[in-house]
């Protein structure tokens, strides 16, 4: 997959783990001052070029760890191909008031992902991530997502982990069960694994102080780029193939 695609495809996850954690999950000491943060950004814009909305929230686990539960969350960002937007019907955050700063998040419900005049519906069983602060930034991102199904394509467990090393940001995605009822796909499991060089440049987008688009152009002029570790047919796909029912046969098979 091509480093644009790849971005395009996760960022909107990648993001909800930025605003969260950079935004502000730190879990102080009252859960009244978490519970009036969420109320200032809902329906605004939480970080440059992104907004955030929400139905409800339910806060409790005070005060050795705080757990908070959405509804009818959705996320829109800002990107070089227009606005992606993802919203799902649940979304739960859950912290320890004490200890090393990682959030745990999950997602549960119908599933929609906008973006440049397409859309995708999908359920999942379960989605399970986690994201780790280090120097007011994001160092560590790892999105499970368990029965992944869509008109498009299904897998059994789709993964996504991101961690910044010095310099650069190791990327991996996986698949594992994907399959498409409409071609030889069946049953597959694959891995593709990647570095993105110069990443100090996007150090302010970890930190929630960037916006993506901005971003994502200072590092291309810089020379930024996506060096291979490993092939796959997943290198492959891009952006639109997500709702192309034909795009993992033109991939996979012979």
């Amino acid at each position: 997959m091509r480093y644009s695609s790849r971005i395009f495809l996760y960022g909107p996850i990648l993001i909800v783990a930025i605003l969260f954690a950079a935004a502000g999950v730190h879990w102080w000491q009252r859960a009244n001052v978490w519970s009036a943060r969420l109320e200032a950004a809902n329906g605004h814009e939480i970080m440059p070029g992104v907004h955030f909305h929400f139905a409800t929230k339910k806060i409790s686990g005070f005060p050795f760890g705080l757990d908070t539960v959405l509804s009818d969350v959705r996320l829109s960002v800002q990107t070089e191909a227009g606005e992606t937007i993802w919203q799902t019907e649940k979304f739960a955050l859950h912290g320890l008031t004490y200890g090393r700063d990682e959030t745990i998040f999950e997602a549960a419900g119908k599933q929609r992902l906008t973006w440049g005049g397409q859309h995708l519906n999908f359920a999942i069983g379960a989605l399970h991530g986690s994201a780790i602060l280090r120097k007011g930034g994001l160092q560590r991102a790892d999105i499970d997502l368990i029965g992944f199904g869509s008109t498009a394509f299904t897998a059994k467990r789709l993964q996504f982990h991101a961690q910044r090393q010095e310099g650069s940001i190791l990327l991996l995605t996986e698949a594992e069960g994907l399959a498409s009822k409409r071609s030889c796909v069946k049953d597959v499991h694959d891995r593709y694994a990647a570095v993105m060089e110069k990443a100090a440049l996007i150090v302010p987008l970890l930190a929630g102080d960037a916006s993506y688009g901005q971003t994502l152009q200072r590092w291309r002029q810089a020379g930024g780029f996506i060096k291979p570790q490993s092939t796959s047919p997943l290198a492959a796909l891009r952006a639109e193939d997500a709702t192309d029912v034909g795009a993992l046969a033109r991939s996979y098979c012979p």
